[in-house]
């Protein structure tokens, strides 16, 4: 799609930030909201202006609207002996096409940008938890499995 714009976010777009994200979680997964939609906008808009260095957001819009949304989280990993100024771990975080939008590639746009904020950060490697459905598009991207990486899922 030609008239899709893939950018980084700016402060203005939060609260159409905050309202993909409840379309997917509250809309189409069914979670209970713990807050409002106006509440959950301005934690979207206080969550970006507070973290600016750690977490960038990448949109996609099309005739002036939001419509689709990436995170890349970047954490900074201690010195080594043979790595004195450290490097840095990402991960890809909720990666979002509205529905007029999906299957015309902008995920893979989206995360292609993010990579590119890694690749630029100087990033060792960037990780992504996956739903069965993005699996396909990050493998195609060059993620594959990775044998030591363990995870603690938090207990129920």
């Amino acid at each position: 799609m030609d008239d899709v714009v893939i950018r980084a976010s700016r402060p203005t777009d939060m609260a159409a930030v905050a309202d993909l994200r409840w379309r997917w979680s509250v809309d189409e997964d069914g979670v209970a909201p713990a807050v409002t939609p106006a509440e959950y906008r301005d934690a979207m808009r206080v969550f970006a202006a507070e973290h600016p260095d750690s977490h960038r957001c990448v949109v996609a819009e099309r005739d002036g609207r939001v419509l689709a949304m990436a995170w890349l989280a970047l954490n900074p990993r201690p010195p080594a002996p043979h790595r004195p100024r450290g490097r840095v771990a990402a991960e890809l975080q909720t990666v979002y096409v509205h529905p007029d939008l999906r299957g015309a590639g902008v995920a893979g746009r989206l995360v292609e940008r993010l990579l590119e904020i890694a690749d630029e950060a100087g990033a060792e490697r960037v990780v992504v938890h996956s739903s069965v459905v993005g699996e396909r598009l990050y493998r195609r991207l060059g993620f594959g499995d990775a044998r030591r990486l363990l995870q603690r899922p938090p207990e129920d």
